[in-house]
Formats: C-alpha cells, sequence, structure tokens
C-alpha cells in the first residue's frame, strides 16, 4: 500500500475516487461478516459507491425539506472534529444490493417476511451495515484524512412526530445528493440496482470530485410517479401502508418492529430489537432489483 504522502502526491481525485471504491467492493465481497452458513450466501452483493461535494446547497436544503435537525456535512465534521475543522470535503454513498437468494424467497411472501429477510435484518442490517461504515472511515483516515459515518455517532437520532419518525441523517436523501437514484411512491430508493438495498454514508474533508445528479425528479425512477403505471408495491403491503397518495410510515414502522415481527426475528435465528423487518414491497415489483425507467424509456 503506498503511504500517505506518496497518495497525496500521485493520485488525482478521480483516482482517490477509485481507490475508495475498490477497497468498499473488496470489503463487501471479502468481509465475514458479510456471510451466513445458514443462508451459504452472503447477504449484499458487490456495491455501488458515488460522491458528492459537502458544500452542495441540496444538503442545506435538506433542512426544509427534511426538518431543521437534519445536518449538513459541514455539521457532521465539526461535530466530530472540532469548531472551525470545516475546510470543505465530500460525502461518499453506498449501495448494497440484496443478495438474490434473500429477495427471491421473500418474493414467496404474502403476510410476512421470510426468514432469510428476517436474519437479514439483524446480520446484514444491524451487524454488517455496522462494520462497513467503520470500515470506510478507518480506510479514509488511513489515507490521512477526518471521516465520520452519523449513524456511528453518539448524536445521530431518529425522532417520531405526530405523522413520520425523522432522522438527523438520512441515508436515502444522502444517496440521491450522490446521484445514485431517486425515491419511490413506498419511500424507498430506487437505485441502479433497484430498490431491494440497503444504503450507508460517511463525512469526509477529501476534496473529491462530486458525481453528477441525472434524475429528472426526485422520484423520477419510480414508474407509478413518472409515468402513472405501476404500484405493485400498493399490492404488496400486508398492512395496507402504501397508497397512490404515498406511504403511511407510521402503520409500517408498527409492523416492521411489532411483536409480532420480534418473535418472528427470534424464531428465525435473528434478534428481537432488529425485528424481522418485511420488505414485501421492495420484493416482486418491477424495480426489485433494476432501474424500472431503464426498460419503460
Amino acid at each position: 500500500m503506498l503511504t500517505n504522502s506518496a497518495i497525496i502526491e500521485e493520485r488525482t481525485g478521480d483516482e482517490l475516487k477509485q481507490l475508495i471504491i475498490a477497497e468498499m467492493k473488496t470489503f463487501v465481497k471479502e468481509s465475514p461478516v458479510n456471510w451466513s452458513d445458514v443462508l451459504q450466501g452472503p447477504y449484499y452483493d458487490e456495491p455501488i459507491i458515488q460522491f458528492a461535494s459537502a458544500d452542495d446547497p441540496l444538503f442545506g436544503e435538506y433542512k426544509s425539506i427534511i426538518g431543521p435537525g437534519h445536518a449538513t456535512p459541514q455539521e457532521v465534521l465539526e461535530r466530530s472534529f472540532g469548531s472551525g475543522s470545516y475546510s470543505g470535503g465530500s460525502v461518499i454513498s453506498v449501495v448494497l444490493p440484496i443478495h438474490e437468494a434473500i429477495r427471491k424467497a421473500n418474493r414467496q411472501q404474502k403476510d410476512r417476511a421470510s426468514r432469510e429477510w428476517a436474519l437479514l435484518r439483524t446480520f446484514g442490517d444491524e451487524h454488517f451495515l455496522k462494520a462497513a461504515r467503520v470500515h470506510l472511515t478507518d480506510y479514509i483516515k488511513k489515507l490521512g484524512y477526518h471521516a465520520a459515518a452519523p449513524l456511528e455517532t453518539d448524536w445521530y437520532s431518529i425522532t417520531g412526530t405526530e405523522t413520520d419518525p425523522v432522522s438527523n441523517w438520512s441515508e436515502r436523501h444522502v444517496a440521491y445528493a450522490a446521484g445514485l437514484g431517486t425515491f419511490s411512491l413506498n419511500d424507498g430508493f430506487i437505485s441502479e440496482k433497484g430498490i431491494a438495498i440497503r444504503l450507508l454514508s460517511a463525512v469526509t474533508d477529501l476534496q473529491l470530485p462530486p458525481d453528477p445528479r441525472s434524475a429528472i425528479s426526485h422520484t423520477g425512477n419510480c414508474l407509478l410517479c413518472s409515468k402513472g403505471n405501476c404500484g405493485v408495491c400498493i399490492t404488496r403491503c400486508p398492512v395496507q401502508a402504501i397508497s397512490k397518495d404515498g406511504h403511511d410510515k407510521i402503520a409500517c414502522m408498527k409492523f416492521v418492529y411489532g411483536q409480532g415481527s420480534r418473535e418472528w426475528a427470534v424464531e428465525s435465528g435473528g434478534e428481537a430489537k432488529s425485528g424481522a423487518g418485511c420488505g414485501l414491497c421492495q420484493t416482486k415489483v418491477p424495480c426489485e432489483s433494476r432501474n424500472p425507467m431503464r426498460s419503460a424509456k
């Protein structure tokens, strides 16, 4: 591995991006945490990684779109490394496609998540995502830069309101800023690898060329929102939390994290606190593993 000084001297911004991308792809492929002996396969397939400028004005707009408590990249770095430490940087966003075997099992379900999906909730969503966030920030630090993953900080939180749970760092909105896809009717995120994904991110003072946002709108990849000719996720929801008017987040969360879900998680071999999830609206839908607007065009 090159020394930090050699990397700074010899690598362009685009080359540093490729180093980070290669590092994360290798980690996802080789990490023992991304492997289930029960399922005899990984939880996640090869990721997509893209970058946004920490000074992108969209991050400031999120304080109006999401809520005033949503952190900007500058706030992330200054909370982690001290007031006045910010001098620009980048936001790294990672799409992790859920492995085919897990998606296939969940396609068969009508009333609750499959056992495979329940195991994903504990060992993929909780254990592996944490490991991946830590690995990404550690790698950036080894390059000689500051890095913080907001979901691994002591200030990250999700606050309940009358209508919505609101977080102070939204992985989906970060992925949108990095040009990785768009939102969907069911409040998921449709990437080029579809909606059956997980997301993670980190903020760094390493300044890298941002990737462009090419979506025509914030729901541009959703067939129903863009063309009015889908809505399969509506029929897949076991608690009728999705309609053409949108997504009832409270009803969804009560099902996903409710007592029945927690019991099914334990029965499946996972942890009660993670719940079994659901994922029915992310599987057996046109956007499960691809951007459906590509074929629609």
